[in-house]
């Protein structure tokens, strides 16, 4: 009887008492110790300050990841010319650096000045030009007649002038533009001028951060990741440069006005992924169906031909020796970089998917590696 009733005490005596029990449920926080709060307080704000801090240099941060694309990509001529010149790495990246800004502006110039002459010409003759179309003679006036442009102009001619207001008052605009543009160039070439120049620097001071076992993995990524980038840029602009020679003498044969101005836009065009080729070949076509219908015709059936041969051809010829990136991931890629950095991002996605790709291979490869075991003898 005694152990029975000894028993029961010592069951009564585990028992929580019902007070504690129902503070307990009724106020949780009292079991979460205060240095967690804090801790996760201060995870929070510091997770909100880093994203604040990304937000309001996004632009710097674009600015800087264009040039490091740049100075990976002009990695290979900088290291060429610096064997031809004995070893003079600041000069040869000089060397480098002006050719490629002097040829570009030479290709800008190329394609602005024809269009800066047609705009020129088209202001010169326009007294005459309205008043044919005013009458309705001309090519400008059977065009307005056929469309009824002067009553669509009459009947919108409220909001027009308010349009025109709003260009005559963006001056401001566009001046803060220009300046934007101008200081992301210079802030892009600066920048790739510095990491061409103090590239072993950098890469030094990343490996020193890098732990002593991961070092040699670390370094053989980079160099994969990069040769990956700049195989890829390079083997892009041989194509483009190849389809803007072979539209250039398509045009050329068929006598379509302009035609260095189209073959830049082809070869400008046929940079970005996917659709590059098919934006480039539209206004050739247009201007050659406004020379004459046949012209129009053969510049199409020329367009379509080639962009087969490219894709099946040249595509695999050039980039053979690059970064092998699965069609569905080129897609997504391109669709985001589209949808972050517009045709920026069009341009790089495709060479950072490869370096991604480069990476998470050697992140597996690496783990594998950790987890290898030697089978115990029995």
């Amino acid at each position: 009887m005694s152990i029975i009733l000894g028993e029961g005490r010592r069951e009564d005596s585990d028992r929580e008492p019902p007070g504690l029990t129902n503070d307990l449920s009724s106020s949780p926080w009292a079991v979460v110790p205060w240095r967690s709060i804090v801790a996760a307080v201060v995870v929070v704000f510091t997770t909100l300050l880093f994203a604040f801090a990304i937000y309001a240099t996004f632009r710097v941060l674009l600015w800087a990841l264009i040039a490091g694309f740049f100075a990976v990509i002009l990695s290979p001529a900088v290291r060429m010319v610096e064997s031809r010149i004995r070893g003079h790495r600041g000069i040869a990246t000089a060397i480098v650096m002006f050719s490629v800004t002097a040829l570009l502006f030479g290709m800008l110039a190329l394609f602005v000045m024809p269009i800066r002459t047609q705009i020129i010409r088209t202001v010169t003759d326009l007294p005459g030009t309205v008043d044919a179309a005013a009458k309705g003679t001309g090519p400008l006036g059977n065009m307005v007649v056929r469309l009824r442009l002067d009553s669509l102009v009459s009947e919108h001619r409220s909001e027009l002038k308010d349009w025109a207001a709003k260009m005559n008052d963006s001056s401001f605009s566009f001046a803060r533009s220009a300046f934007n543009g101008i200081l992301a160039f210079v802030t892009i070439f600066v920048i790739s001028f510095l990491l061409l120049t103090q590239s072993s620097a950098v890469g030094r001071a990343l490996l020193s951060i890098t732990p002593r076992r991961r070092q040699a993995s670390a370094k053989r990524v980079s160099l994969e990741a990069a040769s990956a980038v700049s195989g890829y840029m390079i083997g892009n602009l041989l194509i483009s440069l190849v389809a803007g020679l072979s539209a250039f003498a398509c045009l050329l044969i068929l006598r379509v006005p302009n035609p260095a101005v189209f073959a830049l836009w082809v070869a400008f065009a046929d940079l970005i992924p996917l659709v590059g080729a098919t934006l480039g070949a539209i206004p050739a076509v247009l201007a050659a169906f406004l020379t004459t219908p046949t012209t129009g015709f053969v510049t199409l059936v020329f367009f379509v031909v080639y962009q087969q041969f490219e894709n099946s051809v040249l595509q695999t010829a050039v980039m053979s020796r690059t970064v092998k990136v699965n069609p569905l991931v080129v897609l997504l890629s391109v669709l985001l970089g589209v949808e972050l950095f517009g045709f920026v991002g069009a341009i790089f996605a495709i060479p950072l998917a490869g370096s991604l790709q480069v990476f998470a291979k050697e992140v597996v490869s690496e783990s594998r590696r950790d987890h290898l075991f030697l089978p115990v003898n029995s």
